[in-house]
């Protein structure tokens, strides 16, 4: 029988390492090294590499093995032990230590290496459909705004209260009246050069709840997103159930539009006689499911300094994205942006191989796209 004793190297990495011990220690062993542990997603994720497959293995099965031995006198902090090291050992699964074991279970985990296989493709659209049904949400609004509130939407707690806000640029403002008024719930509140959208209202943040639980692809906006409903469960008395971030998102679906307004880029260079044009998405700590995105889009993934990750489509790949963009639209600023690299796109694309290309007018084209940030002025 293996225990285990969890110990700390210079560098602050957590080592497991087996050692002897009877299978009351394990489990005993294991909680204490938990209440030790000030879990960092960051680090259990630079973690992984290090840990053998198969000592995850035998950690997942002593785990199953002391809850079963300890169900018939499981206290509230027990439970509340063995749900946060689920959670430890969910993120070492995500993180990409999962032993051939565990892989075999399939529809359960992620799997970044094909988008065409995943846990479940698409927004849950049963829960859509009650919203729209119930609420009377516009369903194409509801999958593009998880997709924007997961790239600049915030789950706050505030003073014991949960709260959900957008903070944009002030030339964002008519996309935030756009959010309150598809909503029919909320807040606008302007700075000087900055707007925010909050709700705060608790049958408000109880429909955001309906609306977002199960659909979020982001891990960390899936842990913001726990904590707060756990707050508004214990603030309210309430028992809502969090599902699981199974959810990805396909080109058949709003999710990505929205992201895209929140974190997409439309890039056109024009030096000389060499234009570069590319489509990029940008997010920190989010490389397994910016992995993903890249082959749902025909991208390259650029991992850059600070856990930054991007998605780069190229000029030669862009079919995609473009197709998905036409049935799909933006609703920020960034839809001019989009229209004006189209344009350029357009211009490349049939212009006759005969003709002589006007770099000079496609410069000026370029210098437009990304030049809309203008704050208004009365």
């Amino acid at each position: 029988m293996f225990g285990f004793i969890i110990k700390e190297d210079p560098q602050r990495l957590c080592v497991i390492v087996p050692n002897s011990g009877s299978g009351e220690d394990i489990v005993q062993t294991l909680v204490k090294a938990i209440d030790k542990l000030n879990i960092d997603y960051a680090t259990v994720f630079s973690l992984a590499p290090y840990i053998s497959e198969n000592i995850i293995t035998i950690i997942g099965i002593c785990l199953l093995i002391g809850a079963m031995a300890k169900s018939s006198q499981v206290g509230s902090v027990w439970a509340l032990k063995i749900l946060f090291f689920s959670q430890f050992f969910r993120t070492l699964i995500y993180a990409g230590t999962v032993s051939n074991a565990l892989e075999s279970v399939g529809s359960l985990f992620l799997n970044v290496n094909d988008p065409e296989k995943s846990q479940r493709q698409g927004i849950n659209q049963q829960e859509i459909d009650k919203l729209t049904g119930s609420k009377g949400f516009n369903k194409q609004f509801l999958e593009w705004f998880i997709g924007f509130s997961e790239g600049d939407g915030c789950f706050l707690v505030t003073g014991g209260q949960s709260i959900f806000s957008i903070h944009l640029h002030l030339a964002d403002l008519p996309l935030l009246y756009f959010i309150q008024n598809q909503l029919n719930m909320g807040n606008v509140f302007l700075s000087k050069n900055s707007a925010s959208f909050v709700i705060k209202a608790k049958k408000d943040v109880h429909t955001l709840i309906a609306i977002f639980n199960g659909n979020i692809f982001l891990l960390k906006k899936q842990l913001q997103f726990e904590k707060w409903v756990i707050n508004y469960n214990l603030k309210n008395k309430t028992n809502i159930e969090i599902k699981s971030n199974q959810f990805k998102p396909t080109l058949n679906d709003g999710w990505l539009a929205g992201f895209i307004d929140a974190e997409g880029s439309f890039f056109v260079s024009v030096c000389k006689n060499r234009i570069v044009q590319r489509f990029a998405l940008g997010q920190k700590d989010a490389e397994l499911e910016f992995s993903y995105l890249s082959k749902l889009i025909g991208g390259n993934l650029e991992k850059c300094k600070n856990c930054f990750s991007r998605v780069i489509v190229n000029y030669s790949n862009l079919g995609a994205i473009i197709n998905y963009l036409s049935i799909h639209g933006l609703y920020s600023i960034k839809a001019k942006s989009l229209e004006n690299w189209l344009e350029i796109y357009d211009y490349r694309k049939n212009k006759p191989a005969s003709e002589k290309v006007d770099y000079k007018q496609l410069k000026q084209k370029a210098s437009l796209i990304n030049q809309l940030r203008k704050i208004p002025r009365n």
